[in-house]
């Protein structure tokens, strides 16, 4: 019995001691993990940009180290609204519709940016969060990107400003992205109908699609055709040629920034709730420092800045978006009609554009011919121009609400829209067979 209390005695004395080992085990590893000696930051940028931060970051901050979560921008949405960015610290990506929900929704932590370096807006264009929830970090403009020797070939000057595309020599030469389907074109064609104005931009949209090609995808497949010069000039935006930078044939390409555009930004911010709060906070000083936006430079990334000093120490950078005139563009507008723009776009310039093409080669005939102060030509072009819906019937709430896209960013449906839409395609019909009838007579002029 003495033998049995005695190993029970060991046994009690083992169990301790194993107990003891495993305490000095864990609670090193415990206190790695909540130690802020690392950030988790959830991107949608590709790897040539998060690497190379990443790497600078860690260089910079010896002992530190980030982990790069990565989902793209719709992904990311459902993400924040079943989990509210729960174990995340930074999020980091263009998709300014995110940033502006998680900040309605209080899960943002305020940063501290010097704002005498960072200005909040461009020409009066917020860029960054009014109360500083989250930061531009860097700026993405439209315009267009062209090929040099094709331009010339054409007998045209580079294209600096939307209704360059318009010229006759430009048919068949432009590519125009259909909004319905590539991301970034509503914003493009909202820099026109705002720039502008309703009908103007609408008018110079129109005269464009009279020389497009149409585009479904942000990227072309395989070889640019800008760069081989069978496409003359894409409306576009430059992150998408530097994207392209070092395929086939991509030194051709040009990229001119019109006056009546947009700076897109993207932005970074920390989460309330960071597990890693000091850590997240030196990530984003470090991203919107001079040493974080000079990466932005580099040739594998090509991004804008958001610093306006950087664009004043490097004055040769195509273009300085902190000097330029703004419109006055308003994101809230463009997001407001984006699905109505968007369905307008397909119906008056792309489901029929076969037609259209042969109609505006008609009258851009007649008014090279010295016809175009005839009656029936100034009447063809109003007809190929003017909007279907007047600037009054656009600004309709309950109109834009209809065509809005859904939480899933898909087209809404309903027998309202199905409606409206039937009447657009009967009205856009009957003003062709018109143009076509005043036209006639000038086909073989």
């Amino acid at each position: 019995m003495q033998y049995n209390k005695t190993g029970k005695i060991y046994n009690w004395k083992l169990l301790g001691f194993v107990a003891f080992l495993l305490i000095l085990n864990v609670y090193p590893l415990a206190q790695a993990n909540n130690s802020d000696d690392r950030v988790v930051v959830l991107t949608s940028y590709a790897e040539e940009v998060s690497t190379r931060f990443q790497a600078a970051f860690e260089r910079a901050y010896p002992g530190k180290r980030v982990e790069i979560l990565w989902r793209h921008g719709e992904d990311a949405y459902y993400h924040f609204i079943q989990t509210g960015g729960a174990g995340i610290d930074v999020y980091w990506t263009p998709a300014p519709g995110n940033f502006a929900m998680l900040r309605r929704d209080n899960r943002l932590a305020r940063l501290d940016l010097e704002r005498k370096a960072l200005p909040r807006d461009i020409g009066g264009v917020l860029i960054s969060d009014p109360d500083d929830y989250y930061a531009a970090f860097e700026l993405a403009g439209y315009g267009i990107a062209y090929n040099p020797d094709a331009v010339k070939a054409l007998g045209l000057l580079p294209p600096q400003d939307w209704a360059d595309l318009a010229a006759i020599p430009y048919a068949n030469k432009v590519q125009m992205p259909i909004p319905g389907s590539v991301g970034f074109a509503p914003v493009l064609y909202e820099a026109i109908l705002q720039g502008y104005g309703w009908e103007k931009g609408w008018a110079i949209l129109s005269e464009i699609a009279g020389n497009a090609v149409f585009n479904r995808t942000s990227l072309p497949d395989g070889k640019d055709p800008v760069a081989t010069g069978e496409i003359a000039a894409r409306m576009t935006m430059d992150f998408f040629v530097s994207v392209a930078s070092g395929t086939n044939g991509s030194g051709k390409i040009s990229f001119s920034y019109p006056p009546r555009t947009v700076y897109n930004p993207a932005h970074i911010a920390i989460f309330a709730k960071a597990p890693h709060p000091e850590t997240a906070r030196e990530f984003v000083n470090f991203t919107l420092s001079e040493e974080g936006q000079k990466l932005l430079l580099h040739p594998d990334i090509h991004r804008l800045p958001v610093r306006p000093a950087l664009y004043r120490a490097l004055p040769d950078l195509a273009v300085n978006p902190f000097t330029r005139d703004s419109f006055g563009y308003n994101a809230s507008v463009g997001r407001e009609r984006r699905g109505l723009v968007s369905a307008l776009f397909d119906i008056t310039l792309v489901r029929f554009h076969h037609r259209q093409v042969a109609l505006w080669k008609t009258l851009h005939m007649a008014e090279n011919a010295g016809l175009g102060a005839e009656p029936d030509v100034q009447r063809a072009r109003e007809l190929l121009t003017t909007p279907l819906l007047s600037d009054s019937e656009q600004k309709d709430s309950v109109l834009r609400q209809t065509f809005a896209f859904t939480e899933k960013a898909e087209k809404s449906t309903s027998a309202t829209r199905t409606q409206i839409e039937n009447q657009w395609i009967t009205d856009l019909t009957a003003r062709m067979a018109e143009a076509r009838q005043l036209l006639e007579p000038y086909k073989n002029r």
